[in-house]
């Protein structure tokens, strides 16, 4: 068996603080008025908590610095061969969790080129040793280019290998979405297109059917636009909460350097076509950030468009035409510039919201993208963990804001800005089908639950059987009496062709008491459970997934198998 080999004790597990417990916990980056950390260290006194302007009683406070420079140097532990795991301690030694994230998705392509300039110069001029990089794509999908490691040459070689590319959402909007053709109709236009027809046509028909005719066009190419835009929030949404299960379970603060041109958390609303196709990105946006607060990851955002001026400042923007002629009167240039500058601050308040909501920073205008690694790295090494009980008792998933004070002169905090009062109970209303798509092939592991799991090739025409080893401290047990205690879990195995193509899979449900010796053996061994497949002779890539039935928390990871002939008898 699995457990034989390997053992889990409570010592080499990160604490994870399920959500079951009602516990809101934040990480806090205190530093003083020149942005540099505060090496005295406070107490718990220091700190005051409110949730919604009211304070809150510190019920878990404790303090964490990374400086073991002996434990860097050691290389990750060895998996036997045939096992699997998606425990964070295989991929990385030490140090805090960076990922490098290069968007592909709302960056302009010279600005793609100027980024991954950047991030080599940097590579060569300033890596740290202590560091732990991992480096990853938004693409046509979420790519892991390097997983973590402290080696420049890997991560120089994920770097030279990436490849600019134009936005994924606006190549395939002409395929996915489906637009309504423009219709002339004046009557269903807005009020404020049929005044106008009204008016400049002074009743003559011809007129008012070609005001109509641009309308309905301009109004197309909003929708059109509106569209493209919409799903390229959701999918850097959907990338986001990949990354945040992906991070879910390394212990401490996780950090995200975003490097992105980003995208408007609202549609600007300035033409009257804009009205009728006028969205609102903010609450999908801020469902993202709160599930990457709940994983202890802060986004770092950096404005991939580096130093940003504008159209009235270019020297090169004259506003006459080829011929010398003026191309636009004064006013309208003046207009066109207001409306460049507006769209510009929408963005850039995505990138802002989206650093401030999980405690991270938010780097614009500037082209100096080392000073955004350096002090990203610089606030995991040193935080305070503080966790506290609301006292409100309503989990009715409204947003509640949470504003952390410390004692002291010129001193400034960093923290996530609230979170959602969401009962984990309930997450099957919208998450029921987030395990089957992190199976699918090429997604990045999930670490929400943390499990070993093996799979020998089987003798004969045997089954084969998947032993997994679940951390019993990353799920959720509900004690029925002083002498049992209940846990709900789901398997899954999945077995996939190397072309890709599902063969088959095979889904367990877990549900029993355990009385208080198993459930004691359980807590320092781990937790068993057996799936078993049928198979075929041939090459497989067993995708493995583990979900705790109470908060919807999973685990995922990959694991190659090849069965051989059975022999001839």
């Amino acid at each position: 068996m699995i457990c034989a080999q390997l053992k889990q004790s409570s010592s080499d597990s990160p604490t994870v603080i399920r959500a079951t417990t009602r516990l809101v916990q934040v990480d806090v980056v205190v530093t003083d008025s020149s942005g540099h950390p505060v090496k005295e260290r406070l107490s718990e006194k220091d700190f005051t908590i409110l949730e919604d302007g009211k304070p809150q009683k510190i019920s878990f406070f404790s303090f964490q610095q990374f400086e073991d420079q002996e434990k860097q140097k050691q290389l990750p532990p060895q998996l036997p061969p045939h096992v699997t795991t998606n425990r964070p301690e295989y991929r990385r030694a030490a140090g805090p969790p960076i990922i490098l994230l290069m968007d592909g998705v709302n960056t302009p392509v010279e600005n793609q080129i100027v980024v991954r300039q950047q991030m080599l110069k940097f590579l060569a001029d300033h890596f740290d040793p202590g560091m732990r990089i991992a480096v990853f794509l938004l693409g046509n999908e979420l790519t892991m280019l390097q997983d973590f490691t402290s080696n420049p040459a890997l991560l120089t070689a994920a770097m030279q290998k990436y490849r600019s590319q134009a936005s994924a959402a606006g190549r395939q909007g002409g395929a996915d979405v489906q637009l309504q053709a423009p219709t002339f109709d004046g009557a269903n236009l807005p009020p404020q297109a049929r005044a106008q027809g009204a008016a400049g046509s002074g009743g003559d028909s011809d007129s008012r059917s070609l005001m109509n005719i641009g309308y309905a066009l301009a109004r197309f190419e909003k929708e059109s636009n509106a569209n493209t835009m919409e799903m390229r929030v959701a999918h850097t949404a959907d990338a986001l909460a990949a990354i945040a299960r992906y991070l879910a379970g390394f212990p401490g603060r996780k950090v995200i350097i975003w490097f992105s041109a980003s995208f408007p958390l609202n549609l600007s609303v300035v033409d009257p076509e804009d009205f009728d196709v006028y969205r609102s990105y903010a609450d999908r946006v801020r469902a993202a950030t709160n599930l990457l607060s709940d994983a202890q990851v802060a986004i770092y955002t950096v404005d991939a468009r580096g130093l940003v001026g504008n159209s009235i400042s270019d020297p090169s923007e004259t506003g006459r035409d080829a011929n010398g002629r003026m191309a636009l009167t004064v006013d309208a240039h003046m207009n066109a510039n207001s409306k460049e500058t507006f769209e510009r601050f929408n963005k850039e308040d995505s990138l802002i919201k989206v650093a401030e909501e999980t405690g991270g920073r938010v780097f614009l205008n500037t082209n100096d993208f080392d000073r955004a690694i350096v002090e990203s790295v610089r606030d995991s090494s040193t935080f305070y963990e503080i966790g506290y009980y609301p006292t409100h008792k309503q989990w009715d998933g409204k947003f509640h804001t949470v504003k952390v004070k410390v004692a002291g002169d010129g001193l400034r905090v960093r923290h996530r800005s609230g979170y959602y009062a969401t009962d984990p109970e309930k997450w099957r209303k919208s998450g029921e089908g987030e395990m089957k798509a992190a199976l699918e092939r090429d997604s990045i592991a999930s670490t929400g639950v943390l499990f070993y799991a093996r799979a020998m090739p089987p003798s004969g025409n045997a089954d084969v059987k998947v032993e997994f080893l679940v951390d019993p401290h990353t799920i959720t047990f509900e004690t029925q009496s002083e002498n049992q205690h209940e846990c709900s879990l789901e398997f899954q195995v999945q077995a996939f062709t190397p072309e890709g193509k599902l063969v088959k899979a095979e889904v367990q449900q877990a549900e029993a008491p355990l009385k208080q010796e198993t459930f004691d053996r359980i807590q320092r061994s781990g937790l068993p459970m057996p799936v078993s497949i049928k198979l075929a002779p041939g090459q497989y890539m067993l995708h493995l997934g583990v979900r705790d039935n109470r908060t919807g928390q999973f685990g995922t990871s990959e694991l190659p198998l090849t069965i051989g002939e059975a022999p001839a008898h």
